[in-house]
């Protein structure tokens, strides 16, 4: 697998990937017992729409939407959405083990994260920028409009962002290999070696078969 960052994005965002192979399962009873309902409890104990308004991560995230021409009001980083949700005591969307974690991820780290299937798109994949009047079937949604927004795309066209993931790649149970990617923006702040240890504790017959930080 090839991913690369166009240049014309200047240095403003980094991906922290994992490319891993795996079984997959509808529920992870542990996932959620250990990691995703402390930090659940954490978050509507603590924090706040104002905390979340605060945080360097969603500012720094935000700030680049803005540079590229995206209201990030309008298209809400997941991370943000995800963060929000929670705050507001409305829990969290059970989907599968890989899903499961990946929203641990982005709540851990208040960076968007998304997660692919390795079988659905091409090898060659490049962060880059929706261009006018794009949009793809979103996971969820009729339609996201793509616009100026930071998108993934292989020789097909755009599948990932930062904002909604499209159909195409989406993570079902019959996934068997995919690819995990963290969003970071001005500054590399996920810990790749816990990201290592997690999938693997949690993931039936996990293997890593890349990671890396571009």
């Amino acid at each position: 697998m090839k991913l690369t960052i166009d240049s014309k994005i200047n240095g403003q965002v980094s991906l922290a990937y994992s490319v891993i192979e795996f079984t997959n399962e509808a529920y992870n009873e542990k996932i959620w017992q250990d990691k995703l309902n402390p930090l659940l409890k954490k978050i509507e104990t603590q924090d706040t729409l104002e905390t979340i308004k605060e945080n360097p991560q969603i500012i720094a995230t935000k700030k680049v939407y803005r540079t590229l021409g995206k209201d990030p009001a309008r298209f809400r980083p997941s991370s943000d959405s995800l963060w929000r949700r929670v705050v507001q005591q409305k829990g969290l969307y059970q989907i599968n083990a890989l899903v499961d974690l990946n929203n641990y991820f982005s709540l851990k780290w208040k960076l968007p994260f998304g997660v692919y299937d390795l079988a659905k798109i091409a090898d060659s994949i490049q962060l880059t920028i929706g261009q006018a009047d794009e949009y793809y079937a979103g996971i969820g949604n009729k339609s996201v409009n793509i616009e100026n927004l930071l998108v993934l795309t292989d020789d097909t066209g755009a599948f990932g962002s930062p904002t909604a993931d499209s159909t195409r790649g989406m993570i079902t149970e019959k996934t068997t290999r995919a690819l995990l990617v963290g969003f970071q923006f001005e500054k590399e702040t996920i810990e790749q070696p816990e990201v290592k240890t997690i999938l693997e504790t949690y993931l039936t017959n996990c293997r890593i078969i890349e990671q890396g930080i571009i």
